[in-house]
């Protein structure tokens, strides 16, 4: 056997060691050079023409410089000018240079602030200079008062980010209707809000969805929130104490021990701006502007005419080259702006293009109704298929028909029958339900009813038990549409799931007035139950098992849905309130939480896990 020395040993470990860095290195080669940690630093203003808080400043032109190359991003969307201007104006980047020319003539004796939002961003990373503000005068005084707060959407609670928000000293409502505001600004993306160098005085505050970008609410469709209360913004100096420690080392029983002792206490005074807690809920006014929206026709069978308020009357038609009178169903949704005509005429729903007059009530100029008339052409959006081959007898149609009945069915929902078309039953035919009681069927008492007047919806009313099995069987030709087909006999099976499947809510109300309404919500905050609050504790019965949410509006005219406001009424939108905390429910049990929804701070108030920016949707 061949022996090494240990000086070979170690020469053969060196060179291996030697050889697995050169291989590491020469596998990362591909990756090119790692670089340092990435840039996070926002550009940084260094100098400026003309200084900050200028005074007696007269031209238009004013220019930034940074620390780093600069880019500016949505412009319009983020930069906001006070006083509001009338022309929209230049802001560019130049390399580091930021240039702001202003296009309108300059007001004497006024307070200019340029809002920059997140328009300023480096060069590399993008990294936003977020709510930067630059101010100047054109007199011998720069204001400086200041006032703050949030702005969120009053049915959700969530935070509305973008919106403008300006202040007026004409206290009057129509300053709203009619001027542009004093002094504006827009929310960040929590909703808050600050409002830069304003002059003494007494102020009425509003947001705005600014559609018609002219700084005053002058359309129906924008959102806007106001309040009573008139702000006389102020300053107060507090003051600060800060302590400066130094250390020093003491020595006792052989151990060195660190004390931190007073070697300086600091006096500061800090300007403190007020108010700076302003809350205004974001709502849009019920629409009473009404006009055609559009009409269109998705099946051959009928046609849909979409209007932007309800009717309180229904349109009238004229056809022109397809049979009407009496040869229509209407169905029209509950607010009653929605109407759909089935046509009954099977040379109606096979006329490829519809011509008919349409009489309706429009809102004109001078907000008033009035009678319009419009010549509507309507093609069917499904085209019909092309034959060209000889008529070969057709198979029989069968009506569709659909339900709900599953193998997984909660015990206390109704069960449904629904269908495409409107329809009709033949009562000499029969609808049979069915328990399942050991291997035999059992008959179940039960009565079906229509829901809505044109027979597309009806239910199975019965009673039926957790844990149990069920059929329900209908004959043929029990239902006919109106244009002649019948349904083919069918049966559907529905197991109930068990009891013990369930969870339940118990809310114990610390306060309530009959007018609450608390709806449970699920993660998407969707409606999954709705109580009207009348008694000190409320039950939430039979739910699935998960993560659930509460929600409460005062329902103050008794309509029992929530309603906006209305700005020419100083109608505020119906208070709403969530509880702070989710629940977590579980089969088989029953929870029980306590309730005062007043307790918590509006803006403290809404899960975090449901708060989003109300205007990402919009």
């Amino acid at each position: 056997m061949k022996r090494y020395s240990l000086k070979s040993v170690f020469v053969l470990l060196t060179m291996a060691f030697a050889a697995y860095i050169i291989a590491i290195a020469c596998a990362n080669r591909g990756a090119g050079p790692q670089g340092g940690p990435k840039d996070i630093t926002p550009p940084h203003p260094i100098k400026s023409t003309p200084n900050l808080n200028t005074l007696n400043y007269k031209k238009n032109r004013i220019e930034i410089i940074f620390d780093e190359i600069i880019q500016v991003e949505k412009a319009f969307d983020n930069v906001i000018i006070s006083p509001p201007q009338k022309q929209m104006p230049v802001v560019k980047a130049l390399g580091k240079k930021l240039i702001v020319e202003l296009k309108d003539t300059l007001i004497e004796n006024t307070t200019y602030t340029i809002f920059f939002g997140d328009a300023i961003v480096d060069n590399n990373e993008k990294n936003p200079l977020s709510n930067y503000t630059f101010s100047f005068s054109t007199g011998d005084v720069i204001d400086s008062l200041k006032m703050s707060g949030t702005i969120i959407d009053a049915s959700s609670l969530n935070p509305v980010a973008g919106i403008l928000v300006g202040i007026h000293r004409d206290l009057a409502d129509s300053a709203f209707r009619s001027k542009p505001f004093d002094r504006i600004t827009k929310t960040d993306k929590k909703g808050n809000f600050t409002i830069n160098n304003i002059k003494e005085g007494k102020y009425r505050i509003y947001a705005l969805g600014d559609i018609g970008s002219n700084y005053k609410f002058d359309l129906p469709n924008e959102q806007i929130a106001f309040i009573d209360t008139t702000f006389i913004p102020t300053v107060e100096i507090k003051q600060k104490i800060d302590t400066i420690f130094r250390d020093s080392i003491v020595a006792q029983n052989g151990i060195n021990d660190t004390l931190q002792i007073i070697d300086t206490i600091i006096n500061r005074s800090t300007q403190m701006f007020f108010p700076d807690s302003i809350i205004l809920k974001v709502f849009t006014e019920e629409t009473t502007i009404q006009y055609l929206v559009k009409s269109e026709r998705k099946d051959m069978q009928n046609f849909t005419l979409y209007f932007n308020a309800p009717n309180e009357q229904l349109p009238t038609i004229e056809a022109i080259n397809f049979p009407f009178e009496n040869q229509v169903l209407i169905q029209h949704n509950e607010r009653r702006d929605t109407i759909t005509y089935w046509l009954k005429d099977t040379m109606a729903w096979n006329t490829d293009t519809l011509k008919l007059k349409l009489t309706y009530l429009k809102t004109d100029s001078t907000q008033n109704l009035v009678n319009q008339t419009d010549t509507l052409s309507l093609r069917s959006l499904k085209k019909k298929p092309k034959n060209n081959k000889p008529q070969q007898k057709s198979r029989q149609q069968f009506l569709s028909v659909s339900t709900n009945g599953n193998s997984n069915f909660n015990f206390f929902d109704n069960i449904e029958i629904n269908f495409d078309v409107p329809t009709t039953l033949d009562k000499t035919k029969q609808i049979l339900l069915e328990q399942k009681v050991d291997t035999l069927w059992k008959k179940q008492t039960s009565n079906l009813e229509k829901i809505d007047s044109l027979g597309l919806k009806y239910i199975l009313k019965t009673t039926l038990k957790p844990s149990e099995t069920y059929r329900f069987t209908v004959d043929s030709a029990y239902f006919s549409d109106i244009y002649g087909h019948v349904n083919n006999k069918f049966t559907a099976n529905i197991s109930c799931k068990d009891k013990d499947s369930y969870a339940s809510l118990t809310l114990e109300m610390g306060l309530f007035t009959g007018k609450e309404i608390v709806e449970l919500l699920d993660k998407s905050e969707k409606v999954v139950r709705r109580v009207h609050v009348n008694t000190e504790k409320i039950k939430f019965e039979n739910l699935d098992a998960g993560t659930y949410y509460a929600r409460l509006f005062v329902d103050l005219n008794g309509n029992s849905k929530w309603d906006t406001g209305k700005f020419s009424e100083n109608l505020q939108p119906e208070p709403v309130y969530y509880y702070p905390y989710n629940f977590q429910l579980r089969q088989m049990w029953d929870s029980e939480e306590y309730w005062d929804y007043k307790e918590f701070h509006i803006l403290e108030q809404k899960p975090k896990e449901l708060k989003k920016d109300e205007n990402q949707n919009k």
